[in-house]
């Protein structure tokens, strides 16, 4: 038996109380900037407007002054709480919208803050920052586009559709990050990464846009959407090289390429041809994205290797030498590789059935055994790589028959035969194949079908009674048993000979678990409150899950670490994840999150972050339980992670010996950056409290909607009366709405009746000069062909819905100027609510 020796012990001991710090605290800060966003969306409603404001605005400045003296002392948490900062800034926008009642969902909500987080992005160049800046932006312009525009100078623009602009948003912003590459650190290289995957994207859509546009198509934006994935390849092909990005141009190059054959597919030959020239493209791709990678400039092809022994990078991004197989291709060549072998398989599918008019359970399932068969036999004996792939996709194709022959089974009452049916065609298709995206397809499709048809038979179908809690506990345990099984075939990936064999079972069952809990947080919710409802013990499970699969880790593979922290520290996470318990989706990314540090996976690390993020975003939404429970959750289990992280962080300090202090330039920046989103957030304060002071009060008829508001609690959406009157008034004078389109904005005049409700006089496209005593000009913007003068919802308390539901009028303060603010509602009788 083989003994560490006791330096190497203690060294080892070090690193883990790094890790663990690390790890730690970022988890906490993220969770409580979810608290924090949680509170303020709950209106808080027995604290004042000034309380409310003084409370974020008391948080944002501590977190400022946190994140400077963090910065003074060279200290790297200083760039967690600066993103942490961030993130408050946020909740103070969103709380501001809130108690003035502006609205937290518009694009000049998210643009501010981006504005106001600018300065913070500057100085510490971090790439959450960065990926934040860069997402607020994308949200304000998509949320810009898709709303009300000012036409007056947005005509020009009219006529291109909100993809292409983002295609150009986000390609401004890539070739920003490629000019800033030597100046800002992103040794994992996700800002660059991510905006090419979002230029991408946008790029199909525009195709796909493009490729539908009057049924034959717009040669303009198809143009408009293969230029930038020929940019993006030719830059990170050769300029910047990155096999990865390269490898997802040439995916979405194919993609531009169906799209544009698409509009002339009118028979099933060319339903067939365009299938195989998508296959064709996609075994060239996958060639040449290896070849790609194997000509790797010898500079970045070392730094790679670095990352890999520092453990900052997963193996697959590790230097090759010599040819590279197929089947143990890199992250980027899976991707690609899947990628095209979803539609390839989807068109010859949807070919098999139109040509062999299959339509019957048992005509799906004949030929399903009649491809998969053959395919299973081509992939493998093949020698070369090219028949391989063509023997990939007839298994799945044939597997694909045989999933519908199987849940038409289920249909016509035979639901006890078609699950062994189901499952013994995916194992066959899994076990009969070497190849990383067949084993996930059949993995992915037998887990989830599998799941559906072992359901009720009415499930998500009728809700009613107490059905609702025995469907979502079987999603619960479904989900929690596919999370242990994801997480079982994970480690038994781990040694090199099992990877190829365990690895696609483990993403299927682990992707499927998520699907999973999207679905449990969207509809079928578990109720709160009782722990023994059914399901709790499921979601309890789960959300143990990552503290569990930490112990692991730290048992299997550090046997040498003092007891104390060995024991300590899963069990501490055990007891936090008490916190995430109702969001199921962050159970299953943090468990992912730990796998992905275990097998130093970089893939799987990022996309757990985004599945975590998208966890957090669901579980906002959940009416299962209250919105304050929901951020005093997150603010415990925060709490409770953040003060081992503190404890593991000490000695580590003291033992690295005292930090060299930075330039006072990092610590101005930050301040700066607080003093002016305090500062423009106060001034916009000042002003609403203006108009509420000073403006004249207007009373006007509405009608309120009741949806959900994107960062807050409820609210109810408002429309006027007088905005459909003043609609049906310029019906009969164009002169007037010429005008109004020509300035993008105006003035509605507004008159008290015997009531006191305030009616339409007329509508200008001018500030009115002289007003008489008893009247009042309204200034509102010509948008979208339409009028908006703002006080567009009312959010209020949760669970307070009802209430407002008999809201007849609103109260309004009109300033000076024009500019108005909702000061209240009023019931039929005009009295507040």
């Amino acid at each position: 038996m083989q003994v560490a020796a006791p330096g190497s012990q203690a060294a080892e001991a070090a690193r883990w109380r790094q890790i663990l710090a690390r790890s730690a605290g970022l988890l906490a800060a993220a969770l409580a900037g979810g608290s924090l966003v949680f509170w303020v969306a709950a209106n808080w409603p027995r604290m004042t407007p000034d309380a409310r404001l003084a409370g974020v605005q008391g948080t944002l400045g501590l977190l400022v002054v946190l994140a400077a003296g963090l910065a003074w002392r060279g200290n790297r948490w200083a760039e967690p709480m600066a993103g942490l900062a961030a993130l408050a800034t946020g909740a103070l926008l969103a709380l501001v919208g809130q108690i003035y009642q502006t609205g937290a969902d518009a694009w000049e909500l998210f643009l501010a803050w981006a504005v106001l987080i600018l300065p913070w992005l500057v100085a510490v160049r971090s790439w959450f920052l960065a990926l934040l800046w860069a997402a607020l932006l994308n949200l304000a312009l998509w949320l810009f586009l898709d709303g009300t525009s000012p036409s007056a100078w947005w005509r020009w623009g009219a006529s291109v559709p909100p993809s292409a602009w983002l295609l150009g948003l986000d390609g401004v912003l890539l070739a920003l990050a490629e000019c800033l590459r030597p100046v800002w650190r992103d040794p994992w290289r996700l800002i660059r990464r991510a905006l090419a995957a979002a230029t991408l994207a946008w790029a199909v859509a525009v195709a796909a846009q493009g490729a539908v546009l009057d049924g034959t198509g717009d040669a303009g934006l198809l143009a408009l959407g293969l230029v930038p994935v020929l940019a993006v390849y030719g830059v990170h092909a050769r300029w910047r090289p990155d096999p990865a990005v390269a490898a997802l141009a040439l995916l979405a190059g194919i993609g531009v390429v169906g799209f544009v054959l698409a509009p002339w597919v009118d028979s099933l030959e060319g339903l067939l041809g365009l299938a195989l020239l998508l296959l064709a493209l996609g075994l060239w791709a996958a060639r040449h994205a290896l070849r790609l990678r194997g000509d790797a400039p010898q500079a970045v092809e070392a730094g790679l290797a670095a990352s890999a022994r520092e453990g900052r990078t997963d193996a697959a991004s590790a230097p090759v030498a010599g040819r590279v197989d197929a089947d143990a291709a890199p992250w980027y060549v899976t991707v690609l590789r899947t990628g095209i072998l979803v539609p390839v398989v989807l068109l010859l599918g949807v070919w098999v059935a139109l040509g062999l008019e299959l339509d019957s359970a048992a005509d799906a399932l004949s030929a399903g055994l009649l491809l998969m068969l053959p395919g299973l036999w081509i992939g493998r004996r093949a020698a070369g790589a090219t028949w391989r792939e063509v023997g990939g996709v007839l298994t799945v194709l044939g597997l694909l028959l045989c999933a519908v022959g199987a849940w038409l089974m289920a249909d016509e009452g035979a639901r006890g035969t078609s699950v062994p049916i189901l499952l013994a065609a995916g194992v066959a298709a899994y076990a009969g194949t070497r190849q990383f995206p067949v084993r996930l397809a059949a993995a992915g499709l037998t887990l989830s079908l599998g799941c559906w048809l072992t359901m009720p038979v009415d499930f998500l179908f009728r809700w009613d009674g107490g059905q609702q809690a025995a469907w979502a506990a079987g999603l619960a345990w479904r989900m929690a048993a596919l999370l242990a099984l994801g997480a079982i075939a994970w480690i038994g990936s781990l040694a090199v000979a099992r990877r190829a064999l365990w690895r696609p079972l483990a993403w299927a069952a682990l992707a499927t678990a998520a699907g999973l809990a999207a679905l449990l947080s969207l509809e079928a919710r578990i109720p709160s409150g009782s722990w023994l409802s059914p399901g709790r013990g499921a979601l309890l499970a789960c959300a143990m899950s990552p503290g569990l699969l930490l112990g692991a880790w730290m048992a299997a593979h550090r046997p040498g670490l003092p007891a104390g922290l060995r024991l300590g520290a899963p069990a501490a996470c055990c007891a936090a994840g008490l916190g995430w318990m109702g969001a199921p989706l962050c159970s299953v990314a943090l468990a992912g999150l730990v796998l992905g540090r275990w097998s130093v996976d970089r893939p799987a690390q990022a996309l757990s972050v985004l599945l975590g993020l998208a966890g957090l975003a669901l579980y906002y939404f959940d009416p299962s339980s209250p919105l304050v429970a929901k951020a005093a959750a997150l603010g415990l289990a925060a709490a409770w992670l953040a003060a081992p992280a503190l404890w593991l962080w000490a000695p580590w300090r003291r033992a690295a010996g005292p930090a060299a202090r930075r330039p006072w330039g990092l610590p101005a920046g930050l301040l700066a950056g607080g003093v002016l989103a305090l500062g423009a957030v106060q001034a916009r304060v000042h002003h609403y409290e203006t108009i509420l002071s000073q403006g004249r009060p207007v009373v006007l008829a509405l009608a309120p909607v009741d949806p959900r508001s994107l960062m807050q609690g409820d609210y109810m959406a408002l429309d006027y009366a007088v905005r459909r009157q003043a609609e049906d008034w310029l019906r009969e004078r164009e002169p007037v709405r010429a005008a109004l389109e020509a300035s993008g904005r105006g003035w509605l005049l507004l008159r008290p009746d015997g009531e006191g409700v305030w009616r339409l006089q007329a509508v200008t496209a001018g500030a009115p000069e002289v007003l008489a005593g008893d009247a009042v000009a309204l200034a509102f913007r010509w948008r979208d062909h339409g009028m908006d003068w703002g006080a567009r919802s009312w959010f209020f308390p949760e669970g307070q819905g009802e209430r407002y539901a008999r809201a007849r009028y609103g109260a309004l303060r009109v300033a000076a100027d024009g500019a108005a603010l909702l000061a209240g509602l009023l019931d039929e009788e005009r009295a507040p609510l």
